[in-house]
């Protein structure tokens, strides 16, 4: 664990978990069977959600260490990491949105499913972990918190 601290580790796991949760309403809103090979494009979709999660909390466990406060270091992590996030999104997306061409159902649904997975963690990693995050820095430990000045 990169912060030694369960409470991160829990905090991070949420922008990983939601994008399954819309993985799953569109296969129910689109009436697609729970098969085992429908099944496995949730371990691949969490396998590279988790990636992005991991990027991000890297930078910003380096950030914190050079002595940055909370604020400042997810400020520098999103704008220094949110590029190769994006960019690693976006290709993964156009690789996976390619199988949506293909007239074998299992193979269509990998690309539509993992694509809009992708789309889902990429949202979810930018925009909801750093406010999970936050200024105060819930869940990192107290030797690397240091406050944002007031004011």
């Amino acid at each position: 664990m990169l912060f030694r601290s369960w409470r991160m580790a829990l905090i991070v796991l949420i922008p990983n978990v939601i994008p399954l949760f819309f993985m799953c309403t569109v296969m129910v809103l689109a009436g697609i069977d729970l098969k085992l090979t429908t099944a496995i494009l949730f371990a691949v979709a969490f396998g590279i959600a988790v990636d992005d999660s991991i990027h991000f909390m890297s930078k910003l466990y380096g950030e914190l260490r050079s002595g940055k406060s909370m604020a400042y270091a997810v400020k520098r992590t999103f704008l220094e990491t949110g590029k190769a996030i994006s960019l690693s999104t976006l290709i993964l997306c156009s690789g996976f949105a390619l199988l949506l061409f293909s007239a074998f159902g299992v193979t269509f649904y990998t690309g539509l499913l993992i694509s809009l997975a992708l789309l889902f963690a990429w949202a979810a990693d930018l925009l909801l972990l750093p406010v999970l995050l936050g200024n105060r820095g819930y869940g990192v430990p107290e030797r690397l918190r240091k406050r944002a000045p007031i004011g």
